[in-house]
């Protein structure tokens, strides 16, 4: 009981800087997840983007073009002025400018496809390439129309009525019908594993290094305690420090997400939020054998959340990686963390299945336990050492 007192005592002397570090990162947190949100929600929806269209032809067909996209996106018809026009798109005021050259009505006539426009757009931005398509599949339909013997003005109008029909895009949701969740609440949880990791490193690392400096230990091991009772008071104060953190970010949330944390669903992002919570605890544990002074524990926590962060899916969707970067990142408790985040949330086309969700918690609880048992065979090492 002494050792369980005295690490809350040296936490008690810190809490200021592992205050800090809470509110820094859970703030972080709040910020990622709400930007998240829209980067999520937003794959398949068609956007409105700024377009600045100079026509030169003024013809027809150059006419018909420009109403068309005016019906998609915000269209300012101006003069050729290429370098106000570059500065906007540098400045990143305007996503797309396109011009329409004189003699364009009679090149579509005679059924060319290359060099009909003119564009400008950010480098391999995929605004410019979303206008792009537009514009191509709109002159590819009218000269369709063309070659199948309509006169430009039928032309013109079968293609307007033809893309006017076609079904507007959904967003599909993959998670059952049953859930009310909001999906921010499970936005919030896609970063937890960064937050943990760094939270209880930053925080609980240093006063397990505090405890394991060689004069405390020296005269710990004169004592009349057990080395068994020594071992179990720690873990007794790590799985208690660590617990208060999580409560406290789940309390924190409760007042964004509201009702959301009653919801079936939502237990079971909490489930899993407490499986990558013990590795968490195992891993500050595990750093603090090594007696690094903070500074270092600090790095080290950094360098571990933001891997995991970025390998595993948390800063960018798993649907996005590249194969052999999920491959690799099999081998960390974060990705099927994760894994069962974008099941219950229905990201990246997951399809909740109760059989995968518990063998993902299975995984992490693992990984926990495997680093949990290191941590007596480096602690034994290092005291042979010295």
């Amino acid at each position: 009981m002494q050792v369980y007192k005295t690490f809350f005592k040296i936490a008690k002397k810190r809490w200021k800087s592992a205050t800090i570090y809470f509110i820094i990162y859970f703030t972080l947190t709040l910020m990622l997840s709400g930007n998240a949100k829209d980067t999520f929600t937003g794959y398949f929806q068609s956007t409105q983007l700024s377009v600045s269209l100079t026509d030169e032809d003024n013809s027809t067909a150059s006419e018909a073009l420009c109403a068309y996209l005016s019906s998609l996106h915000n269209v300012t018809r101006t003069d050729n002025e290429p370098e106000a026009v570059l500065d906007q798109i540098y400045y990143r005021t305007l996503d797309y400018a396109v011009t329409i050259p004189r003699g364009f009505e009679e090149r579509l006539l005679s059924g060319e496809t290359d060099g009909l426009l003119s564009s400008l757009a950010i480098p391999a931005s995929t605004r410019g390439a979303y206008v792009d398509q537009q514009i191509s599949q709109y002159l590819q339909a009218i000269q369709l129309h063309l070659a199948g013997g309509f006169t430009l003005a039928e032309a013109i109008e079968q293609t307007d009525a033809a893309l006017a029909s076609l079904p507007e895009t959904e967003v599909i949701s993959f998670r059952e019908e049953a859930t009310h969740t909001p999906d921010a609440f499970f936005y919030f949880f896609q970063f937890f594993p960064y937050i943990m990791i760094l939270i209880l490193c930053t925080g609980m690392a240093p006063i397990l290094v505090v405890l394991n400096k060689r004069d405390i230990r020296e005269r710990t091991a004169c004592s009349a305690l057990p080395g068994s009772t020594h071992t179990l008071a720690l873990a007794a104060g790590c799985t208690s420090y660590s617990f208060i953190i999580w409560i406290l970010l789940l309390l924190l949330g409760l007042p964004r997400y509201g009702n959301a944390m009653l919801q079936p669903d939502a237990l079971y992002a909490v489930v899993n939020s407490f499986a990558f919570l013990l590795f968490s605890a195992a891993l500050a544990l595990f750093i603090s054998c090594f007696a690094p002074d903070d500074n270092i524990a600090n790095m080290i926590a950094n360098v571990l959340g933001l891997s995991m962060s970025f390998l595993c899916g948390s800063f960018v969707p798993q649907s996005m990686l590249p194969d052999a970067v999920l491959s690799a990142a099999r081998f960390l408790p974060a990705y099927w963390y994760i894994r069962a985040n974008n099941m219950l949330a229905g990201f990246g086309r997951e399809v909740f299945d109760s059989g995968f969700y518990w063998q993902c918690i299975g995984i992490q609880m693992l990984f926990a336990a495997a680093v949990f048992a290191l941590v007596p065979v480096v602690t034994k090492q290092r005291r042979r050492q010295a």
